[in-house]
């Protein structure tokens, strides 16, 4: 996946917004909320906070992207490809993981760019954080198991989740999801 510097720093902020709130949490959480939220968001406004794709892993949804930065961190995955090397300082630098059996624990090294973040942005952060924080290991992937990890998943494992389905599994009705796929369409013929 590439990404514009925009949309690290965007994602940079967003993650690190949950982190400093939480000071230490585990990589599953920290997707799981990111998710929750995106997905809100989405359903609710028409746009994601976050630009990561996110695929459908045995746990639920994974931001692809954000993964890849945590899993090189630990040093568990030589770096891709697709890193640009000075997008990919924007946020390697900005947390650090746990030691030994921590290491998928994740603690700030900086606070959030909050005019990264809308208000609106920041409510479905501020809803998620609140209502998924407390919830163990299996209660949160199953909860994230939804209709649009489970058809990503029945398509092909690992496989990217789609945004339309994103939407429609946050609440999105028809008229709400046509409007983002026109909008969606509109932004590809502008790349």
């Amino acid at each position: 996946m590439i990404m514009t510097q925009d949309e690290v720093l965007k994602l940079k902020s967003a993650f690190l917004y949950i982190l400093n709130k939480q000071q230490s949490i585990d990589i599953l959480h920290l997707f799981k909320i990111l998710y929750f939220a995106d997905r809100e968001h989405l359903a609710k406004y028409g746009r994601r906070i976050i630009n990561d794709s996110f695929c459908a892993m045995p746990n639920g949804p994974v931001p692809s992207y954000l993964y890849d930065t945590i899993k090189f961190k630990n040093g568990t995955l030589d770096k891709p490809e697709y890193f640009d090397e000075l997008k990919f300082k924007t946020i390697l630098n900005s947390f650090k993981t746990g030691e030994d059996d921590a290491y998928y624990y994740i603690f700030p090294n900086e606070n959030p760019d909050m005019d990264e973040l809308s208000i609106s942005d920041i409510d479905c952060l501020e809803r998620a954080i609140t209502q998924y924080k407390d919830f163990n290991f299996n209660e949160i992937s199953t909860l994230s198991h939804d209709s649009a990890w489970q058809k990503a998943w029945d398509r092909r494992k690992s496989s990217k989740i789609n945004s339309l389905d994103i939407a429609e599994a946050g609440g999105a009705n028809d008229d709400f999801l046509e409007y983002i796929k026109e909008t969606e369409e509109f932004a590809s013929c502008l790349l």
